[in-house]
């Protein structure tokens, strides 16, 4: 009996599933004069590589990542990581007020945001600029993916659920995993849906592989 596939709707790829490119990133080089900063927050590996185009100056200031793949990328550009968060934004607040808070801090962010911690951060007292460094929208071409009755789907973001519904429907037959609470909760009532032990694309392809 064949397995039911396994598909990851995400910015990036993975060896062991079946990856449906359904976002597409438009990378920005607004000027930014790193040498005001501090420190930098880093939300996501698009960051990592926005400010790579930018220049190489950023790598002399030290990083608070998302997580544990972002901290690596981070790292191999030659960039210290200070901290990593667990994935969610609210843990990069209280990493940056509890523990760094005195620190004048650089976000570089996507045009659309799924968290609000730039606004704790700041309503907390912590010098914080933000700058606009790329652009995600939905990818029409992966319409072009079939995705099968009895599949499980993997959901890495609010955005790639909101970019799914645009070419595809769920079945009451799919499997759907969320990358984290936030993610849950855009997805539509009435599916059943799984948490990964940790919030990571290994964690949610190991529990994906697990479900078939």
């Amino acid at each position: 009996m064949t397995k039911p596939p396994i598909y990851l709707f995400s910015k990036t790829p993975h060896p062991d599933v079946n990856f449906v490119p359904v976002l597409s990133t438009e990378f920005f080089q607004p000027e930014i004069d790193f040498a005001k900063y501090d420190a930098i927050v880093l939300t996501s590996k698009q960051a990592v590589t926005a400010v790579e185009k930018i220049g190489k100056e950023w790598t002399a200031i030290p990083v608070l990542t998302i997580a544990d793949r972002t901290a690596k990328m981070a790292q191999d550009a030659g960039a210290t990581v200070i901290s990593r968060g667990n994935g969610y934004g609210d843990s990069l607040a209280d990493i940056i007020i509890k523990s760094h808070a005195k620190r004048r801090w650089l976000y570089p962010r996507p045009e659309v945001v799924a968290s609000d911690f730039g606004e704790k951060v700041r309503d907390a007292g912590v010098d914080l600029d933000d700058v606009v460094v790329y652009k995600t929208s939905c990818n029409a071409d992966a319409a072009k993916e079939k995705i099968e009755d009895d599949a499980v789907l993997i959901f890495t973001s609010p955005f790639t659920i909101a970019c799914f519904l645009d070419f595809y429907v769920f079945k009451p037959t799919h499997k759907v995993i969320a990358i984290g609470k936030t993610t849950e909760s855009a997805l539509p009532e009435g599916l059943q849906v799984y948490l990964p032990e940790k919030t990571s694309v290994d964690s949610c392809v190991k529990l994906a592989e697990e479900l078939v």
